[in-house]
Parts: structure tokens; C-alpha cells; sequence
């Protein structure tokens, strides 16, 4: 095992302390599991990037339609003519 160590200020140290003891947990495991739970939702992330990288997107090849029939309108709206 590795040991990492950091300095707190006195209210975040005593808050974290207060969290790990409501928790039954002494502050190493508090740590340890934090650590842990920050590793694992950075991996998801980049394995979630992985995935977003792999899709391709293919468009769908649409067949014009064919117009047998309508109106030819003006810019006001009035039917000019018919097809």
C-alpha cells in the first residue's frame, strides 16, 4: 500500500471527521473510499467517451418523393396556380 496525505483546513478536517464517524468509519477508510469512488466515476467517464467515439452514425438514404399534384401559392398565400 501507498500513503497519501494532504492538508486540510481546521473546519474541513473536523467536518470530514464528523462524516466518517456518522458513517462508523475511522478518517483512512473515509479517504479510501472516496479515493476509490472518484477512480471509478473517472474511468466510467473516460470509458463512456470510448463508447460515444465508437458510434458511428450512418445517415439514412431517403428516396425523393414524387410530386403528382398541388397548389403554387404567392408570398401572401393566394393560390396562383395548380400542378
Amino acid at each position: 500500500m501507498k500513503t497519501v496525505s494532504t492538508k486540510l483546513t481546521k473546519e474541513d478536517f473536523e467536518k470530514f471527521q464528523e462524516i466518517c464517524n456518522q458513517d462508523g468509519k475511522c478518517i483512512s477508510e473515509g479517504l479510501r473510499e472516496l479515493l476509490k469512488m472518484d477512480i471509478e466515476a473517472y474511468e466510467e467517464g473516460l470509458e463512456m467517451e470510448r463508447k460515444e467515439s465508437e458510434i458511428i452514425v450512418e445517415p439514412i438514404p431517403e428516396e425523393p418523393i414524387p410530386i403528382t399534384h398541388g397548389k403554387i401559392l404567392d408570398d401572401f398565400g393566394n393560390v396562383i396556380g395548380t400542378f
